[in-house]
This record gives C-alpha cells, structure tokens and sequence, in this order.
C-alpha cells in the first residue's frame, strides 16, 4: 500500500457537514458474521462470539509475525493475567472467568451452575501476578515484540500495569515465562501501540502523553522518546496500514488525531458527534480506534466508545459520516468495559468486551453465550463484500476447511445458491426488492440490485447476511434515497421500472458460488 500524504490524508478524512443517522445494529445488515465462528447456528448463543470467559479484556494484540493473540485481562481481589493463545486454539475457548482468575480458583465455584464439578478445559494464562494489598492494580496488554531494533526482545511480550506503569517482558512460555522489568516506566499507562513497522508505542492518558519506545542501554531494556503533541487524554493507539510514518491516537474524550512522523497533526480526523456523545465517567470514554486494512484507499476507520446512556458502541467513520456498527447494553455498571478493536490478519474485526461491570461476574455474562459481554467478538463490519474467514489464514481453522468436522480434506466445492424471487413487487412500498435465499451447506450471500426507469439506472444499497441450508433466509435489497424520490416520481407518472437482482453466496473455504441474477418489476 503507497505511502499516505499527510494532506491528502486529513482532507479525507476531516468530518465536515451532516452526520449519518445511525440504526441499530442488526447482522447481515450493519455487519456479517463470519460463517466459520464456533458458536455459529448453536440455538441461544450470539454468533459473533469466538471465545468466552474473560473478566475485562481492556487491551489485548496480535503477534504480527504468527497471529497469535496476546491478552491482558484485568483481574478481581486475587490475580492480574496475561493470556497467551493461537487465533486456531481460540476458537470457542473459555478463558474461565469467573470459575477462575489468573491460574487459581475464581471467586465463583460449584456448585454454581456457571461452574461445573466436571470443569471445561479452561485457558491456562501466560502469566499471572498477585494484586497487590491495597492495590489497585490493572494490567495492560501489550505486544509481542517484533521491531529488531528492540535488542533481546525480540519474540517476548509487553505487558505494564496501568497503575505503576512498569513496562515488563515475559517469555512465550507458559513453564517459564521469565518476567523481566525493561527499565521503562510511564505511569497509568493506558495502552500499548504498533505501527505498520513493527515500532511499538505507549499512551497515558492523565499524563497525557504518547510516547516512543526505544533500546535502551543495555539488551533487554528499553528508553522512550516522546511523540510531540499537545495531547488530551490520549487513550489507544491505532496502526496506518501499510504507512509507518504516521499513528493513530484517540483522546479519551471522543477524538481520533494523527501523529506523522513523530508529531500530532492539527485538528482531528474523526469526533463522536453528541447524539450519541460519550460518557467519560470511572472507566468509560472512547476506549479504541482501529483502521481498517483498506484505509489507505478509503479512509475507513472504527471506534469503540461508551456513549452518554453508558452503551458500548462500535462505529465506523469515513469522510463526512459515521455509521453505526454494533451497540452492546452497557449501562448498569460503569467499570468492565473492555475496550479493544483489531483488523486481525484474516480481515476480520476482533473485539474484547468486559463482563459488564460490578463485581464477580454479577450480571453473569462471562459464561453466558447469549450476551457479547465478557467475550472476544469476530465480524466483518462491511456488510456488502465476501466475508473474512480464517481460511485466509496459514492452516485455516482446524481440518483446514471451516466445516469443524476433523477432516483433512481441503474443500474446493462451490456452495449451491438457490433464490426465491416474486417476479412483481411493490418495491416503492417495501423500499427495495425482497429475496428468499437458502444455500447447500453453510455460506453468506451478498446481494446488490440496480434500479431501471426507462434509460436511468440506479444503483440500490449492496448486503450480506448468513444462509444455512434451511429455513430460507429474506434479504431485502433497500432503495437508496435517490432511486426511492425517482421511482416515487415514475410511479406518479405511470411510467415502467425494474429491478435487477445480483447474488453470490461464499462458503467457509472461500468458494464462491456462481452468480444469480432476477429480474422484478415494479408493481404499482
């Protein structure tokens, strides 16, 4: 991807006029879900979530080498943790919380229903330290170390408590991880950042500070330089695909700025507009921000935030709108927000969300697959391209096919697509044309349509949505606001119009099936 100039950049991306009108959430519309997700058409379990059992997962990484993920999930009255796991050995994983914390025994146990006497195979930790008496403590998760400037430790782990903010190291081994301190230290250290180099960096957020790292003076040690600002509460740190020379920073308060070349730019690039607004009180704010890994081309990019009624929100950003992604009920507590987003290297959107506040798992969420609280989340936040899937990944997931069933087989079959099409519709009336579609095995369907009067052609609003083999799945494709005033007039004047449906379906592996094309005309 070509290097971004920085005018060019902030001219995109500076959110000038209306805002769009966001609607709530719904799958297949605002985003899809990956059809290769283990809880995946399990009855009472939230399809977007991948694992489970995490207490508040405030900063979590991928190795940018291997893909692993690397976790800091903030503890209770016992344990801080470090969780270390494959993005394969992650699907469907229980972290434990609140049947355990860190490596020892959680404040619940059985016989608890949440905590059976024949316990799951929970995730070990990495590594885990004690919270300190009278604390308070909260770990940040960092990165495995990647930039080889970075002498003796290169393929180790940060990780800092937020409170002390002493930047330590640990070995990618359970049996011995070796904690070392670096020598680095900024305190209540927010987060951890990466460039598109591999450069690693920190924010603090009351010392609003962004800062470098750097070798320092002997191996295994570490300096810091800062990255000029001024800055407001510096709160995440975000990577420029594919432009190392610039960073993403987002102000607690509800900012996305830009850092080139080690200095803010002026003025910001994305603000959350009131409605919604953020809330800013205990641990809430805009807690993320993360480019997606076209941004170079589009400017797309996402945050994650605590809006005014306390809600987790998930929103994208391009130039002059702001679309709402996925909200999270959030508003009893204020603390156990979670708080991260990842492009991971499948192009998949990955989440960590926090239990939902209080304390011990109160709200019961961390066990429970029907909520997203407590959780890490996979989706694909375009709603209208083929769905990321692991299959874009070295080994897939598992058998290397998506379909969990322990084959070794490689799945090169294209899915069955068959469509249910009413040839007239009063699409005016719907507000777009109406599809029945059912798939051969497990795939997502994308959909588009173009509208016709006379000589005009109006494009029509482009989805997905997940399809099984049965029942048949109803994708609406929507009007826009220009094609809906036309064919409004073109009705008033009696004149003809059509719709043209295009449908694909793609499975697990990736295959695609042929194209369906139906033809609907506009009944009156």
């Amino acid at each position: 991807m070509p290097a971004l100039a920085t005018s060019g950049l902030i001219a995109a991306l500076v959110l000038v006029g209306a805002i769009a009108p966001a609607a709530h959430a719904q799958p297949g519309v605002s985003y899809q879900i990956p059809p290769d997700n283990p809880f995946v058409g399990r009855s009472g379990a939230a399809p977007e979530v991948y694992a489970l059992g995490l207490r508040n997962p405030y900063r979590f990484s991928f190795d940018r080498q291997t893909g692993d993920l690397l976790i800091g999930d903030v503890g209770g009255a016992q344990r801080e943790e470090v969780d270390w796991i494959g993005y394969r050995e992650a699907r469907g994983a229980n972290f434990g919380w609140p049947c355990r914390e860190g490596k020892v025994a959680g404040p619940v146990g059985f016989p608890d229903p949440r905590c059976p006497a024949a316990a799951p195979a929970y995730v070990e930790p990495l590594f885990d330290y004690l919270t300190a008496d009278p604390g308070p403590d909260a770990v940040t998760g960092g990165f495995v170390v990647r930039d080889a400037a970075l002498a003796g430790l290169v393929g180790r782990a940060l990780y800092a408590d937020y409170f002390s903010g002493d930047v330590r190291s640990l070995a990618l081994d359970p049996a011995a991880p070796g904690d070392s301190a670096t020598g680095a230290v900024l305190a209540e250290l927010a987060s951890f950042g990466e460039d598109a180099s591999g450069r690693l960096y920190l924010a603090s957020s009351s010392g609003n500070e962004v800062r470098r790292l750097t070798a320092g003076s002997t191996p295994g040690t570490l300096s810091s330089e800062p990255v000029a600002g001024p800055w407001d509460q510096p709160i995440a740190l975000g990577t420029v695909p594919g432009d190392p020379g610039r960073l993403l920073v987002a102000e607690r308060g509800g900012r996305v700025r830009l850092a080139v070349n080690g200095a803010a730019q002026p003025g910001d690039i994305a603000e959350i507009p009131d409605p919604p607004g953020v809330s800013t009180g205990g641990e809430r704010g805009l807690l993320s921000v993360a480019a997606a890994p076209d941004f170079g081309a589009t400017g797309r990019l996402f945050v994650y935030y605590t809006d005014l009624d306390g809600d987790i929100r998930i929103d994208e950003f391009t130039a002059g709108l702001r679309r709402e992604i996925l909200t999270i009920e959030h508003s009893n507590e204020g603390n156990h927000n979670g708080g991260q987003l990842h492009f991971g290297p499948d192009g998949c959107l990955w989440v960590t969300t926090g239990d939902g506040g209080g304390q011990n798992d109160e709200h019961d969420n961390a066990q429970n697959l029907q909520t997203l609280l407590g959780k890490i989340l996979r989706i694909d936040p375009d709603p209208a391209g083929p769905v990321c899937h692991l299959a874009d990944l070295p080994g897939g997931v598992g058998d290397g096919n998506g379909d969990g069933n322990g084959d070794t087989a490689a799945d090169t079959a294209a899915p069955r697509l068959r469509a249910r099409v009413k040839r007239r519709q009063r699409v005016l009336r719907l507000r777009g044309a109406v599809a029945y579609v059912r798939c051969s095995e497990r795939c997502s369907v994308a959909a588009g349509g173009r509208l016709r009067i006379g000589r005009r052609v109006y494009r029509m609003r482009r989805l997905a949505r997940s399809a099984q083999t049965r029942p048949r799945a109803r994708l609406k494709v929507r009007l826009t606001r220009r094609g809906r005033r036309a064919l409004r007039g073109a009705v008033r004047r009696e004149r003809r119009a059509s719709v043209r449906l295009r449908l694909r379906a793609r499975d697990a592996a990736g295959n695609r099936s042929p194209l369906v094309r139906r033809t609907v005309r506009v009944r009156r």
